[in-house]
């Protein structure tokens, strides 16, 4: 089941955007829950990455002692 919100944008954002739904044949109702369904979904998939990240920054890599050699340093 799906809920009806309430947006208020400026006249020309609304043209603006009545133009690209009919360039996308959809309705400006479908369009833009397009656009939030989607950014809610990259934002569901950032977080756990984020939080990966950050706890992978928190333990310690090992490192070789000294410096590369020249074949290290260009290994392909």
């Amino acid at each position: 089941m799906s809920n009806n919100i309430t947006l208020r944008l400026d006249e020309k954002t609304l043209r603006r955007i009545k133009h690209l739904a009919v360039d996308r044949h959809t309705s400006v109702s479908a369009w833009v829950g397009e656009l939030v369904t989607r950014a809610v979904a990259e934002l569901d998939g950032f977080e756990p990455a984020s939080r990966r990240a950050l706890d992978a920054m928190g333990q310690p890599v090992p490192v070789q002692e000294g410096p590369l050699s020249r074949g290290e340093a260009h290994e392909r």
